[in-house]
């Protein structure tokens, strides 16, 4: 029998059916799903000088892995090269996934974990036709297995980030996850709750089409400014992103009388509640992102997914609020 064969293409649309089977029987983050595949590359959220979807299929065609690249130049938002690989800055890096991804896999169809050494030897491939100074991974789980296979195929790790999300079946509900809660958090929450209540701000979960996302991106971006990361969300051209998401994401909207005071984004896969990006605005006595926070659990636990996922960033309040942290890495190589 002859082995696995390797695809590269240039486009998410010239891949068939395939790619989507896998991605679904791989249980891939949302951020492997066609939608976000198909709107990064027609609005990039940060630049791009090429793109490859690499499928690694057998002999019928049924494809065992599969992992999109991205060749960028001077991209370098969470300073992993600036700061590690500092003999590739400014160089062509070949990277996998984009930097918004902060749930980085390798697909691999169940019981053919073999296959992601080739789609690794593939990445590697087309880093060298492309000139590449570096290949690699950006925030995979350093406890997982993906760290471990990028280790021994040679890939240099740094620790760049932590993760935090929370397993959901470990609780019969929400009110169940809040009786697990020190006093203090859950009297801070109740109170902030019970301000905004007081206050007549009003909750809205609603799709992309019909959100007011300019209102998001002014808040999301003023949030921001106070890590230095603002162009996260470049005007025009996230909200056109987000509506070219479809049903993968669902916006979460407080309204104090006609103002927004906290607009967020949640990116929805089979698995995982994404809570993955959120702009707030200062009120009198209490924050609007408690509110938010509130919705957001509630809305994990009604959809019946396993795992909510809330990023970077933020830990004092992560860790208060019960949930588990992940150390993330990137890993590196070379191209020889």
């Amino acid at each position: 029998m002859s082995g696995p064969r390797v695809q590269v293409h240039p486009s998410i649309d010239g891949v068939g059916r395939e790619w989507d089977v896998l991605m679904a029987r791989a249980r891939a983050p949302v951020f492997y799903r066609r939608p976000f595949l198909r709107a990064f590359e027609k609005h990039p959220l940060h630049a791009v000088q090429r793109v490859a979807y690499i499928l690694v299929t057998d002999a019928r065609g049924r494809a065992l892995a599969g992992l999109p690249a991205y060749l960028h130049q001077g991209v370098d938002p969470m300073r992993v090269i600036a700061d590690h690989f500092t003999h590739a800055q400014g160089r062509p890096v070949l990277l996998s996934h984009v930097w918004h991804c902060y749930d980085t896999v390798l697909p691999v169809r169940p019981g053919e974990e073999r296959a992601a050494r080739t789609g690794l030897a593939a990445l590697r491939e087309v880093a060298q036709e492309w000139g590449a100074a570096l290949y690699g991974m950006a925030n995979v789980d350093a406890a997982g297995p993906l760290d471990r296979l990028l280790a021994r195929q040679g890939l240099h790790g740094v620790d760049i980030d932590v993760g935090w999300g929370l397993s959901l079946p470990r609780f019969t509900g929400y009110d169940d996850y809040l009786a697990s809660l020190r006093g203090k958090p859950r009297r801070n929450l109740a109170h902030d709750l019970r301000l905004a209540a007081r206050d007549g701000v009003r909750f809205r979960r609603l799709p992309a089409a019909d959100a007011d996302l300019d209102g998001f991106v002014r808040l999301a971006r003023a949030t921001a400014a106070k890590h230095g990361n603002s162009d996260y969300y470049r005007p025009g051209l996230f909200q056109d992103f987000v509506r070219a998401l479809g049903d993968d994401v669902e916006v979460l909207e407080l309204r104090l009388g006609d103002r927004l005071v906290c607009s967020g984004l949640a990116l929805l896969d089979d698995t995982r509640y994404h809570f993955w990006a959120c702009g707030f605005a200062p009120l009198n006595g209490y924050s609007a992102f408690y509110a938010v926070f509130d919705h957001i659990m509630r809305g994990a636990f009604a959809s019946g997914r396993p795992w909510v996922e809330l990023g970077r960033r933020n830990p004092v309040f992560k860790r208060r609020y019960g949930l588990t942290p992940r150390t993330l890495t990137a890993r590196f190589a070379e191209t020889r």
